[in-house]
């Protein structure tokens, strides 16, 4: 039995005769009522499944990036900041004798129009301090610069606070457990207003490594990982992010 919320004109929640009521996200959305839920298991759409299944595990695994970045992307998609990173990382995965593969160096993390940060240099002390320079850009100086260090062995990121362009440099101190395994890094800026620039692969450090010579060499391909075209307010278009994949809503909401 479908229950109504505020009298028989406004949304339900429940079963009506052919379709169901249901929220998601906060919006009222209906899908069709079926008996039968189709669900063939062919070897591609198994496949299919685990693929999507470990793309929204390594998601959570990168949550602190992820929701911080994707979060009001993801609501005015009308999904989660997990199925935003998915679907719009597509390019990045690949799948292979059940696991996933990726390619973290064409993976996005945020997406906009402020600008990037400028020659990035990473190293990495034999204390697993990781510390980064970079030259300012064309941003505002207020902006708001973010490092973000992913273990893929241990499945685990850390993202350290802020700091102002203007100020040009920044640390992070990884937890003991991490001595020993490579970090992925990333750079991530916002501007005061909010709105966020895409993300920066820099490089992969083990400790004690540097990637001054890298980076010195590849500035002008590494710099900005993706380009999407401005939006008033967000910076990213939605509709332009989304393009490709395969995440999506539940069916009745777009």
């Amino acid at each position: 039995m479908a229950k109504t919320e505020n009298g028989i004109l406004d949304s339900f929640i429940g079963k009506v005769g052919t379709v169901v009521g249901y929220k998601w996200n906060g919006k009222a959305c209906i899908r069709a009522y079926t008996k039968e839920v189709k669900n063939p298991r062919t070897a591609l759409q198994v496949a299919h499944r685990e693929m999507f299944k470990q793309e929204v595990q390594l998601a959570a695994k990168m949550h602190w990036a992820v929701s911080l970045t994707l979060r009001d992307l993801a609501r005015e998609a009308g999904m989660t900041a997990y199925n935003l990173f998915v679907k719009a990382n597509q390019r990045a995965f690949g799948f292979a004798d059940g696991s996933l593969q990726v390619d973290y160096s064409s993976l996005h993390l945020s997406f906009g129009d402020v600008p990037p940060v400028e020659s990035p240099e990473a190293s990495r002390s034999e204390a697993n301090v990781l510390s980064v320079s970079f030259r300012r850009g064309r941003g505002a100086g207020t902006d708001y610069v973010y490092l973000y260090a992913y273990a893929p062995d241990l499945g685990e990121g850390y993202l350290s606070a802020p700091v102002y362009r203007h100020e040009k440099r920044l640390s992070l101190a990884l937890p003991d457990h991490f001595g020993g395994h490579a970090v992925h890094l990333y750079l991530l800026v916002q501007h005061a207003g909010g709105h966020w620039g895409n993300s920066q692969y820099i490089g992969a450090l083990a400790e004690g490594e540097t990637t001054e010579e890298e980076v010195s060499e590849e500035v002008d391909t590494v710099g900005t990982t993706v380009s999407v075209p401005q939006m008033s307010g967000v910076g990213a278009s939605v509709s332009e992010v989304l393009q490709e994949g395969v995440a999506s809503a539940p069916p009745g909401c777009g």
